[in-house]
């Protein structure tokens, strides 16, 4: 039985120390795609499984001995033998938990991409919303602009704009965004920016890579 469920143990915690993707992906149309370093819900939703079919074995692996006068013939569970089930599964669910929690968020709601106008052929950034919903006036209180602020690996400002708002919703393009003129050497270190307003305050990294 100990056996049983130090190897339960050790899988759970390979699990845990999984290389998840937390970050924000680009959109469809970026020139630099990111491979997605998460769990599909299908995975989760398997693990899941997985783990209230373990907590059955466990518990019924784990059945004390009768308790005198019980005359249903259920047999009583011991605190100590139920402590370690709860455990793994603890550890089974955290990592999915926090997986769970830290994929949504602001961090999805904005993405900057280095970008190549289709009509000037000239670099830009690429800002989009993730979200319709966050594309309205009343987002910013009735603000028509928003201030757009990139900055550098090093924390230093490489970039101070506004942009009209609501952004633009263009054929071809997947989100709601905004096309944000930059020279090659402002769009090359911009490592990541954040969009604030009155009522709107979101950042995301900076994704993709010139062409060219």
């Amino acid at each position: 039985m100990q056996s049983l469920f130090f190897t339960l143990l050790d899988s759970s915690l390979v699990l845990a120390g999984h290389g998840y993707d937390f970050r924000s992906s680009p959109s469809g149309g970026s020139s630099g795609n990111d491979d997605g370093g998460g769990l599909s819900m299908t995975w989760i939703v398997a693990v899941l499984v997985l783990a209230l079919v373990v907590v059955a074995v466990l518990i019924w692996l784990n059945r004390g001995e009768k308790e005198p006068g019980n005359e249903d013939g259920v047999r009583a569970l011991k605190l100590k033998s139920v402590a370690p089930v709860a455990f793994t599964v603890a550890v089974i669910a955290t990592p999915l938990v926090l997986w769970t929690t830290s994929s949504g968020g602001d961090e999805k709601s904005l993405m900057v991409e280095r970008w190549t106008s289709t009509i000037t052929g000239a670099p830009e950034l690429l800002v989009s919303l993730g979200e319709d919903d966050l594309n309205a006036r009343k987002t910013t209180n009735g603000g028509k602009t928003v201030r757009l602020q990139c900055r550098g690996r090093q924390g230093q400002a490489v970039l101070d704009a506004k942009q009209k708002w609501p952004f633009i919703k263009e054929r071809g393009y997947e989100y709601p965004h905004a096309h944000q003129a930059a020279s090659a050497e402002q769009v090359q270190r911009a490592d990541r920016c954040r969009l604030s307003g009155i009522g709107i305050r979101l950042e995301a990294e900076v994704k993709g890579a010139l062409a060219g």
